[in-house]
């Protein structure tokens, strides 16, 4: 794997507290993970081999860090003299028809403003290549120790966004600059529309994630609403059944009650979602008695601004866990499931602090792992 070359003064790995797993503090530059997986690579490690083996395999598209067009904004963000002909190859990439995906971790003071406005026309202008721009706010941890590091707030999200809207109105051909969700929570504002994503290219970035979960939500319960009847010779609420594949198994004499884990970026989404199942059941007349409340974890682990799902710990879960019992004195078997997203996991089904899903069984048997998307939260909450 190659290794990255360079000192960014934003680098998340160089954020992290010691005594983690080895792995997790290997910095890869690699354009063949960015080939294969959508890692962000900087290009400045690139060797005259690879961009031969790029251009002769035709590893398209590749995704690619280009941080700023100025070279004394990019020294600074960098932390590296040598890192101009990354421009260089973004040209030699364009003139090969090797499609690339940007990435902008944006910087309050460093390459926000103006400097984003000029290197957002030096990418489109430049390159008919580049086939979406996402822009996404610089990560601190409470382990940073870089005075240069500011972090957005709720007034520069709302600035931010005006600016990029504008920027792509008066680009109204090639509307490809996108924020991540995080601007717009940050903002109080709402998400674009679901078409004002295409094809959430760089949805794994955290663009788009928030409108595609729920565009999803709501359109999975206008099929069971269109597909739920009830059994005429069952009418005394104990059973409903889906018309077609899905089937709603009710609850007989007692409420169920389920606990939604989320994250504090996500949580305002996740309570507006809930009240909408809750009017959904209401106005189906379900015989549900479903209860579900909303809950957000802090991320204690790394503190700062880190507040997305994916870097939660079994750590902040334990702190959670505490809280709950200490402070809302409440208890865990209050609730018949506990539903919660397995992003926490990786490939390998390891936390960030080397944890496992039994260790999180073994504090509570009945919490639910599921993808983070609509329809599988929708079909866990209704057990189809």
């Amino acid at each position: 794997m190659k290794k990255c070359r360079n000192n960014c003064i934003f680098c998340f790995i160089e954020q992290l507290p010691i005594n983690l797993r080895d792995t997790l503090y290997i910095k890869d530059d690699d354009y063949l993970e960015s080939f294969k997986y959508g890692n962000f690579i900087t290009l400045t490690n690139l060797s005259s081999r690879d961009i031969e083996n790029i251009l002769k395999y035709s590893l398209s598209p590749l995704y690619v860090s280009f941080h700023s067009e100025s070279p004394n904004i990019r020294e600074i963000l960098y932390g590296n003299k040598n890192t101009g002909k990354a421009a260089d190859i973004l040209k030699i990439f364009n003139d090969n028809n090797i499609n690339v995906h940007i990435q902008i971790v944006l910087c309050p003071k460093i390459n926000d403003g103006e400097n984003l406005i000029r290197n957002l026309d030096f990418l489109n202008n430049n390159f008919k290549n580049i086939l979406s721009v996402g822009i996404v706010p610089v990560g601190i941890t409470s382990y940073n120790k870089n005075p240069l590091l500011l972090r957005f707030d709720k007034n520069s999200s709302k600035e931010l966004i005006e600016t990029v809207n504008n920027y792509n109105q008066k680009n109204k051909y090639k509307k490809n600059v996108f924020l991540s969700d995080e601007f717009y929570i940050m903002a109080g504002t709402s998400f674009p529309e679901y078409k004002a994503y295409g094809d959430f290219v760089q949805i794994e970035n955290g663009i788009g994630l928030s409108r595609n979960f729920v565009s999803e939500s709501e359109s999975f319960l206008k099929v069971i609403s269109k597909n739920i009847k009830v059994k005429e010779s069952e009418m005394n609420g104990t059973a409903f059944e889906a018309s077609t594949k899905y089937n709603i198994k009710t609850i007989e004499n007692r409420s169920k009650n389920i606990l939604i884990l989320t994250s504090e970026y996500f949580y305002e989404t996740m309570n507006t979602q809930v009240e909408k199942i809750k009017r959904y059941i209401l106005e189906e007349t379900l015989n549900l008695n479903l209860n579900l409340k909303v809950n957000y974890i802090k991320n204690y682990f790394f503190g700062g601004n880190v507040k997305v799902f994916g870097l939660l710990t079994h750590h902040d879960f334990l702190r959670w866990h505490d809280h709950l019992i200490a402070e809302i004195k409440q208890e865990f078997c209050e609730y018949d499931k506990i539903v919660m997203p397995n992003i926490i996991f990786n490939n390998d089904g390891l936390t960030l602090d080397n944890k496992i899903e039994k260790d999180f069984l073994d504090i509570y048997r009945n919490i639910k792992f599921i993808d983070p998307d609509g329809k599988s939260f929708l079909k866990e909450i209704f057990d189809l």
